[in-house]
């Protein structure tokens, strides 16, 4: 089964390349934006023709261009503190295994290097 973000990833690269090698819009400057002079596009018909539209103006430098929020409705997110809770439980759960690896690791070298050196002491010692 694919990787539904790789898919997309994989659609993006391809309509940028194809962008990339399509010829320069009817009016556009030679990097390829439009010219400040150029009207306001129609009103998009749909939500994807709208979040669409808004990624395209703020890859092209538009004035006033804001990032995209792929949400339905005008809500803003409610962030609360349950979520915080559950994100940083989640984090730790994650990165809980990788620590105690990297913890393993190093305490062993640390206790290796020790052990090495106090052997050494003592030899300086008894020669």
């Amino acid at each position: 089964m694919s990787d539904p973000v790789d898919d997309y990833l994989d659609r993006v690269d391809r309509l940028l390349s194809e962008r990339a090698a399509a010829p320069p819009r009817p009016g556009a400057q030679a990097d390829g934006s439009a010219p400040a002079t150029v009207a306001a596009s129609p009103a998009p018909s749909s939500l994807v023709a709208e979040a669409f539209a808004k990624l395209l103006a703020l890859e092209d430098g538009e004035p006033g261009a804001r990032p995209v929020r792929l949400v339905s409705g005008d809500d803003e997110p409610h962030v609360t503190e349950a979520l915080v809770e559950e994100i940083t439980r989640r984090v730790i759960e994650r990165l809980t295994d990788a620590v105690r690896a990297a913890v393993v690791e190093v305490v062993s070298e640390v206790a290796e290097r020790l052990v090495r050196e106090e052997i050494e002491r003592i030899r300086q010692k008894h020669v």
